[in-house]
């Protein structure tokens, strides 16, 4: 009888202990039925807003919440449509955008045919991205006895912000999140490199004054590469009451933070006799820049020092860039040519007739593979120059619709880094203006009184330019 009382708690546990285990498996059964009908789900979705209107090669991250099978170009769909691949490992597919989106515009992803390993099921992914709206830097002059600004400006709202101002502003570029000002005159130059905080200058930290090669001397032509890495500029010793010793340096902000100059040979060297420049950039997205020496030779330099310069023939103008970044417009003794920096090669650049026919033809401004604006003019009677904008694309030349006042002259053509934008700055008795319009229509976006942009600092610059 003692033996039937000790042992009923012990059945009555076992029973439970089954009952419990039958449930999971039930359960455990029928989540596994439910979830081979339905297919995967979308988990997650991650992308840099800001980064795909600004740069190719730009991902959109989706991520499943179970491993898939292995998704093709041919399953994804993107509306508005935009050039893409598409490549897929374990629960996640990466769709990887050719060249930059459309600013502020949302975009529909969708994965057709989305199947686990083993299931039959499939089911369908849909995503909607939003990309980041644009804003400009300019410099805005400060007139007698005042100080030059360099302000903020939103294409899609009214006003500007003051990131920083000073006296004697020439130049400037953008540097991770840092700025890069010049200020002075012909005869001497200063660079401070001032930290940003929330866009604008940081009051908290100390602007770094960075000391120049020599005593004195001047500095132009300033670029910096887009992952904040370095910049560069011309520099001339004026210390003498002379320019001396012209030439390219880079500024490793990885490193001393001390000007380099770029020797003969296209190798950073401390100390060196500097290369001598004509113009010069970097190459969109990269650490290198393409150099017109003042020989008129060709050079692509690595500003790191890491790999060898790279010798691209000769030519007479650098234009610009293709949005890609791997293709030059350059101007030689021949014509204008598309110059691959991955293998030298050079193709004739398409230039219809309503783009060459006029006496004054102006820089290049790439916007496409097949597409670019360029400023032409004709010769009024009193001896001033009618300017206008051609839109070029493939075989076919129009005029974009923007007005140049007739006391006005057209200083700048720069596009925006995804091509949907120009800023126009233009120069007249009365002042400077920059007017961002639409690249396509030629539609006003905004303007402001200033003398350029930020979008300007990606064209070559050099000792041609005034």
């Amino acid at each position: 009888m003692s033996t039937e009382l000790r042992e009923r708690p012990r059945n009555r546990f076992r029973r439970r202990l089954v009952a419990t285990v039958l449930v999971f498996v039930v359960v455990g059964t029928a989540a596994a039925v439910v979830g081979s009908q339905q297919g995967p789900r979308l988990r997650d979705v991650s992308y840099d807003a800001s980064g795909l209107v600004s740069r190719p090669a730009q991902r959109v991250i989706l991520t499943a919440n179970q491993a898939i099978e292995r998704v093709s170009a041919q399953d994804v769909r993107v509306s508005p449509a935009a050039a893409h691949t598409v490549t897929s490992s374990g629960n996640t597919i990466a769709v990887e955008f050719t060249g930059p989106l459309a600013y502020d515009r949302s975009y529909e992803i969708s994965v057709a045919g989305v199947r686990a390993p083993g299931q039959r099921a499939t089911a369908d992914l849909r995503t909607s991205i939003r990309t980041g709206t644009t804003d400009v830097l300019a410099l805005v002059p400060g007139g007698a006895g005042g100080k030059d600004r360099i302000v903020r400006r939103s294409l899609d709202a009214g006003g500007a912000t003051t990131v920083y101002e000073g006296a004697g502003i020439s130049e400037y570029v953008r540097l991770g999140r840092s700025l890069v000002v010049v200020s002075g005159t012909d005869a001497g130059s200063s660079v401070d490199i001032v930290p940003l905080a929330g866009g604008v200058q940081d009051e908290d930290l100390p602007v770094e004054h960075l000391t120049l090669p020599t005593a004195e001397g001047r500095v132009t032509a300033l670029h910096a590469a887009d992952d904040g890495a370095s910049f560069g500029f011309e520099y001339a010793d004026t210390s003498t009451g002379q320019s001396r010793n012209v030439g390219l340096y880079v500024v490793d902000m990885t490193g001393t933070h001390l000007p380099t100059a770029i020797d003969a040979s296209g190798k950073p060297s401390t100390g060196a006799v500097p290369m001598s420049v004509g113009q010069w950039a970097y190459v969109p997205r990269t650490e290198s820049a393409l150099v017109r020496t003042g020989s008129d030779d060709l050079v692509l330099v690595d500003m790191s020092g890491r790999t060898d310069p790279v010798r691209l023939g000769s030519a007479t103008y650098l234009h610009g860039f293709v949005g890609t970044g791997t293709t030059a417009v350059v101007e030689t003794g021949t014509g204008i040519v598309r110059l691959d920096l991955t293998d030298g090669k050079r193709t004739a650049l398409r230039a219809p007739a309503g783009s060459t026919d006029a006496a004054y033809l102006g820089r290049i401004a790439p916007l496409t593979d097949d597409g670019y604006l360029r400023v032409v003019g004709d010769v009024r009677a009193d001896g001033t120059l009618a300017q206008r904008i051609v839109r070029v694309e493939g075989s076919r030349a129009s005029r974009l619709p923007v007005s140049v006042p007739d006391d006005a002259s057209v200083t700048a053509v720069c596009p925006s880094p995804n091509g949907q934008f120009v800023a126009v700055a233009t120069k007249s008795a009365g002042g400077v203006l920059v007017s961002i319009v639409d690249a396509a229509s030629g539609a006003l976006e905004a303007s402001v009184v200033a003398g350029s942009v930020d979008w300007c600092t990606a064209l070559p610059s050099g000792d041609e330019v005034g």
